[in-house]
Parts: C-alpha cells; sequence; structure tokens
C-alpha cells in the first residue's frame, strides 16, 4: 500500500509544517510522494533532501526578519512582498546551502501544487520539472496581490492554494491508498464567507483570468469543502491529520522570528505526540 503526505500551506504558518516534518526526519520517517502547496511545497524541500534539522530551521528562522524576505520594499520594488531571488539565491547556495544534490537523488518525489490563472484550476508539477532556481516552488508560494504572475511552459501561474489548498483527494487519485495530511489551522477552524480579497481589487489586477476570479470568490467554500473531505477520510481511516493543537494567531505575512520559532515548535511537539499513531497507520 502507498501512503502519500500532504502539505497545506498558510504563508509563515508553514513554520508549523516544518516543525512536523522535523519530527518526522528524526524518527526516520518519509513518504513515497510528498504533495506540497505553497509554502507546504517550500518547507518540504529540505525535508526530501534529509537537510531538515532544527539547526538548520533555527537558522532559517533567524533570517524571517530580513526584509529581504519579506518585507513592504520588496513588494515595492520587485511586485513581490517575499523575496524569492534572495531565498532561492543567497540564502540557498551561499549561507546555509541547501544540499540540492541529495534533494533530487532523493527516492521521495515532491508535487508542487500551483494555480493556473486561464483556468482558473490547479495543477501539479513533479520534480523533473523543478531546477535549482525552484520556479515552480516560487510560483506555488505566489499569493496573489503581492506576487508576480509566474510564467512557466504557457502557463500563468500563482499560489497553489488558491484553487486546492488541502489536495487529499488529488493524492489519493493520484495512486495513494491512505495519506498523512499536515494542516496549518487548527481543529476549529473554517474558513469565513466573507471574500478575503475586494472583488474590484481583484477584477483590476485579474481581470484577464475571468476563470480565476470565479476560483477566487470561492475561496471559502473550497477550502472548507476540502476540510470535510479530509473529515471524511479520516473517519474511513484513508487519512490521518496533523493540526496545530493551538491556534496560530498571526497572519500568513508574520516575520517576528520568535513567534514563528514557537510555532515551529509546536511542531515538533504536535509531530513527536503524532509518532506512534503514524506509525501504525503507515504499519512500522
Amino acid at each position: 500500500m502507498s501512503t502519500g503526505c500532504v502539505l497545506e500551506g498558510g504563508g509563515m504558518r508553514g513554520w508549523y509544517t516544518s516543525g512536523v516534518l522535523t519530527a518526522l526526519k528524526e524518527n526516520g520517517i518519509f513518504f513515497p510522494t510528498v504533495y506540497g502547496i505553497s509554502a507546504g511545497a517550500f518547507h518540504a524541500l529540505p525535508y526530501i533532501a534529509g537537510q531538515i534539522s532544527r539547526e538548520y530551521i533555527r537558522f532559517l528562522l533567524h533570517y524571517a526578519s530580513d526584509p529581504r524576505c519579506i518585507s513592504k520594499e520588496n513588494l515595492s520594488r520587485t511586485g513581490s512582498a517575499f523575496g524569492f531571488d534572495f531565498l532561492f539565491g543567497e540564502l540557498f547556495h551561499h549561507l546555509f546551502p541547501f544540499d540540492y544534490r541529495a534533494f533530487f537523488r532523493s527516492p521521495v518525489e515532491l508535487k508542487v501544487g500551483v494555480t493556473d490563472l486561464k483556468t482558473g484550476r490547479a495543477c501539479f508539477y513533479g520534480k523533473t520539472f523543478l531546477e535549482e532556481s525552484f520556479l515552480l516552488i516560487r510560483a506555488s508560494c505566489s499569493l496573489p496581490l503581492v506576487s508576480n504572475v509566474i510564467h512557466f511552459q504557457g502557463r500563468d501561474l500563482l499560489d497553489g492554494g488558491c484553487s486546492n489548498p488541502i489536495p487529499a483527494e488529488y493524492a489519493l487519485s493520484d495512486g495513494n491508498d491512505r495519506i498523512v495530511v499536515v494542516l496549518t489551522r487548527d481543529a476549529s477552524y473554517r474558513k469565513s464567507p466573507e471574500p478575503e480579497f475586494p472583488f474590484s481589487v481583484l477584477r483590476e489586477k485579474y481581470g484577464n483570468y475571468p476563470a480565476f476570479l470565479r476560483t477566487m470568490m470561492r475561496r471559502s467554500e473550497i477550502y472548507n469543502g476540502e476540510l470535510d473531505a479530509c473529515a471524511r477520510l479520516e473517519q474511513e481511516k484513508r487519512a490521518l491529520l496533523v493540526r496545530p493543537s493551538t491556534p496560530i494567531r498571526f497572519s500568513r505575512y508574520e516575520n517576528d522570528p520568535r513567534k514563528l520559532t514557537a510555532v515551529y515548535e509546536m511542531g515538533i511537539r504536535d509531530g513527536k505526540a503524532k509518532i506512534p499513531e503514524i506509525k501504525a497507520f503507515l504499519g512500522i
């Protein structure tokens, strides 16, 4: 039986995911395929490379408040609040080098979810489409209005969380019998029906992509529907959910290293607490 791992996004809440992945790696638990959305795809990188550790993540967290990572200055200068050139350039190549060789040689596949603006739907790319600039990881993390559209092989792409924030059902349709799903919202959370972004602002920016606009207007319906699917799959014993034990009370743009470290450490604790259940679920 094949078991996949699904990683929700959530911007800087993704440091919770990193904590869970650290606990999994420390216990020797890996999956044939990881499905990463937005920040989930980013945090999957050191896990798949076998590089994730408390030391490595705390080093990255040290740069969380660096304006080169995320800032209004980046947005005004480059069109993106997130400094992807710094993250995948100086940080990954010089300050704390990412092990590209280990990542690409790892038997663990990564499928990165992005949103195609022309169709308004999610599409997924495997490791064979990735290279050292990690353009598709950038696309998956490119939040609407605060990021540039990424162009790849004739497609115009943005954040995978717009169209498929928790791709549990996709992972099952991709050939897995069961899945472990790492969420970045606690069990009480439901997305408000109030639009996250004013339609007039979205229309001004993305008026050439009517399908994408329709998707954005259905974000709460999509997200809550995927939460319902996760609950059903959990009841059917086809999914095991790992989620924050207490609410993460900050926005996806939070950059205070102390708050992010606390969330990372909660991920480690919650992950460790779930290890016996995960091992039983995996039959190991």
